[in-house]
């Protein structure tokens, strides 16, 4: 009785044809990476709790926090421009 492949064992087998570089941009792996980063920050910012009861004001707050962690972000950002050599 063959022993199925484990899901693991595939992925492995695919970056060992294409590259991990690759297997990242085909399967999404840096957009969710991503993701979680910037949840993690918007949780370590704000805390992992929504304040509001109501799902309309629990909304607003959130896109609130968003709009916030983003402006922080930019603000933390270095000013980048071309250096001749």
């Amino acid at each position: 009785m063959p022993n199925p492949t484990h899901p693991r064992d595939q992925i492995l087998e695919r970056i060992e044809q294409v590259g991990r570089a690759a297997w990242k941009q085909e399967s999404g792996y840096q957009r969710r990476s991503l993701a979680e980063t910037t949840l993690f920050r918007l949780k370590v910012s704000f805390g992992a709790r929504v304040r509001s009861r109501n799902f309309d004001n629990q909304a607003v707050e959130l896109f609130l926090q968003c709009a916030a962690l983003n402006r922080m972000i930019q603000l933390a950002k270095p000013d980048s421009y071309p250096v001749e050599a």
